[in-house]
């Protein structure tokens, strides 16, 4: 796999690890969701089976990288970054009209984000199926797999049901409802809440200073760019 800034790593294709429901305890546990520490309590995970997929998804010689396609023709990139000591979850969009790929959001100890709102989220697990593998195309795998991206002050009602909802396709959890609320808490272990407005070009944008699509960051997006994300992650 070939994506900006990553070519001389060693990416691999982690799209069949997505069926396993032990990856979903590990891929929550990884962004630190407070209360989220036991993968057999909140999961009905086997603790030997999720030791073992560690060894798998925490390879530092092999980088799970999982990728869904866009309508627009953009796709998100998910990569487990394995380094030794610089292990994160990078967040990364590409469009092939684009220059080089753009990072939305990183999930470690030098954190960026968020790097979507509720509403581009759950458009984008709901998006009709391309040829993305199987794996990739199903709406509950897509929720939870961008989830750790986002953050929204403005969350619906309807927040907690769909992932509750996504947790229960996806995962053997007593509890989904409980692991649904503490993942969407707002005391969230990286950045806050963000509200979300749009610039007068169309851009969606955040006030979380340590979000890229925030105009105040160090190292903001250009409106320009602020728009092309906007555009690929919602088709519009």
């Amino acid at each position: 796999m070939l994506i900006t800034g990553y070519e001389n790593d060693p990416l691999v294709d982690g799209s069949a690890l997505l069926i396993d429901p032990v990856l979903w305890a590990l891929h929550a546990m990884m962004v630190g969701a407070t209360g989220l520490d036991d993968p057999q309590r909140d999961f009905g995970v086997d603790t030997e089976d999720a030791e073992e997929l560690c060894e798998q998804l925490f390879d530092p010689d092999h980088w799970p990288v999982f990728t869904v396609p866009l309508h627009s023709g953009a796709a998100l990139h998910v990569i487990y970054r394995n380094l030794a000591d610089d292990m994160g979850l990078d967040y990364l969009l590409s469009h092939p009209d684009w220059p080089h790929d753009l990072q939305l959001a990183a999930v470690e100890g030098s954190f960026v984000g968020p790097g979507l709102s509720w509403h581009e989220l759950i458009t984008i697990a709901h998006q009709p199926p391309t040829s993305a593998p199987a794996s990739t195309g199903d709406p509950a795998r897509r929720l939870l797999l961008l989830l750790p991206a986002l953050g929204d002050a403005d969350l619906p009602d309807s927040a907690v049901p769909a992932l509750t909802a996504a947790l229960t396709h996806t995962t053997a959890s007593p509890a989904p409802q409980h692991v649904a609320e503490t993942l969407l808490r707002k005391n969230q272990a990286y950045w806050q809440p963000a509200h979300w407005a749009k610039l007068a070009n169309g851009a969606l944008v955040c006030d979380e200073r340590y979000s890229r699509r925030c105009p105040w960051h160090p190292r903001a997006f250009t409106p320009d760019q602020a728009l092309a994300i906007t555009q690929a992650l919602t088709g519009t």
